[in-house]
């Protein structure tokens, strides 16, 4: 008989979409999956084969055209107060059936700090998801891009509201260890070889690769000749940038790329004005498809799509619009899986340069297939569940 899981994540698609191969894994295997998220979610987790258990969150929402780009500058101690305040939104609202019916085992996200209080409160073994960099006493992204300000005045009332939301739920852990990585298992969602100071990282930290969905049988896109494909993304939260956009089709134009630029909810199409025949604009595409033809990825450096670009052999160009994306490229760049450049200050002409430069560097495309095979020994979703399953008996 299987066990009773519960996956506790934030509603971010690049948070949800790399357990969902998880979650089928131990569906299939006979666990019995409940998993916190939003109403817009609820059906890809379900489709997956786990039962949601939908709240309202704090975080905006996918379409909301107003989000702002963060500053570097306050990033992290801005971020940990969003997702404390996120915390109380989905304890508030889901907690109550956590409590009438425990799981066996909890497993968070790292962002979803819901899932550790109750884990502490229910007294359940728990896991922690990494689909980020990990940060412990080898490595921070705070220390390591010179980013933290313990001073900060918002550091203050993550603080204090962190300590209420533990106080309130029964919970002694003092704020200064609540980030602490002390769960059974740590499962991080890219291989070993992509973390800085992977070396140094113990077997408690399970690095399984990007845990990659089922392709659809039926692909939703093919190239219409042989041209070679770029896609280009910002992602699905601070992707509205039309001088960034605008940019990228005065550089491709008349050039022998195929790019696919994908703006997500917040951006109209329509905004860019027509494009040049070799562009194709949408709100929305298949990335798995895509990337099965491409041969370089533009984008922000987010975990999911740079994992998944690297499992199909595609070389990266990150233009990072985050701290998080920050760090994600200057790895990239370090490990000659691609290279970096800055978005907010983009030259058609070198663009054009630094694309083709990327594409046909066989440098980064020696070490891209290096970290494929890194990729395909990490193991996945298989990987992840049996993780899972160890963990349920211990």
């Amino acid at each position: 008989m299987g066990s009773h899981i519960a996956f506790v994540n934030i509603p971010a698609i690049g948070h949800v979409y790399p357990t969902l191969a998880v979650v089928a894994e131990l569906v299939r295997r006979g666990h019995r999956i409940s998993y916190t998220t939003i109403d817009a979610r609820a059906p890809i987790v379900e489709a997956h084969g786990a039962k949601a258990l939908c709240y309202r969150s704090s975080r905006p929402s996918d379409s909301d055209p107003d989000i702002p780009r963060p500053k570097r500058s306050g990033f992290i101690s801005q971020s940990l107060l969003n997702f404390v305040i996120e915390a109380e939104a989905t304890l508030d609202q889901v907690g109550p059936a956590f409590r009438d019916d425990p799981p066996d085992l909890i497993v968070f996200d790292r962002m979803a700090f819901a899932g550790r209080v109750l884990a502490a409160e229910l007294g359940i073994p728990a896991i922690q998801l990494w689909p980020m960099l990990v940060s412990n006493e080898h490595w921070s992204m705070g220390v390591a891009l010179d980013a933290f300000d313990p001073e900060d005045p918002v550091l203050a009332e993550y603080v204090k509201r962190l300590d209420t939301l533990l106080a309130r739920h029964g919970v002694s852990i003092e704020p200064e260890q609540f980030l602490a990585n002390d769960q059974r298992r740590q499962i991080a969602f890219y291989p070993k070889a992509f973390q800085y100071e992977g070396h140094k990282f113990d077997d408690s930290y399970e690095f399984v690769g990007p845990c990659v969905r089922q392709r659809s049988a039926t692909p939703g896109w093919e190239p219409s000749d042989s041209s070679p494909v770029l896609l280009i993304t910002l992602g699905t939260i601070f992707n509205r940038n039309l001088d960034f956009y605008r940019a990228c089709v005065t550089a491709l134009a008349d050039t022998p790329w195929h790019a696919v630029l994908v703006v997500g909810e917040r951006t109209d199409p329509a905004e860019l004005g027509p494009p040049p025949p070799n562009v194709e604009v949408h709100r929305f595409a298949p990335q798995l498809d895509i990337l099965g033809h491409a041969r370089l990825l533009l984008c922000h450096a987010g975990m999911g799509g740079t994992m998944e670009a690297l499992r199909f052999g595609v070389p990266v160009l990150a233009a990072p619009q985050t701290l998080e994306q920050e760090a994600n490229a200057v790895r990239i760049e370090e490990l000659g899986l691609g290279a970096r450049i800055d978005p907010t200050s983009l030259d058609a002409g070198a663009l054009r340069a630094e694309l083709d430069r990327v594409a046909n560097d066989p440098a980064i495309a020696t070490a891209v297939a290096h970290m494929r095979g890194r990729i395909a020994a990490a193991g996945g979703a298989l990987r992840a569940a049996d993780v899972v399953e160890v963990c349920l008996q211990s």
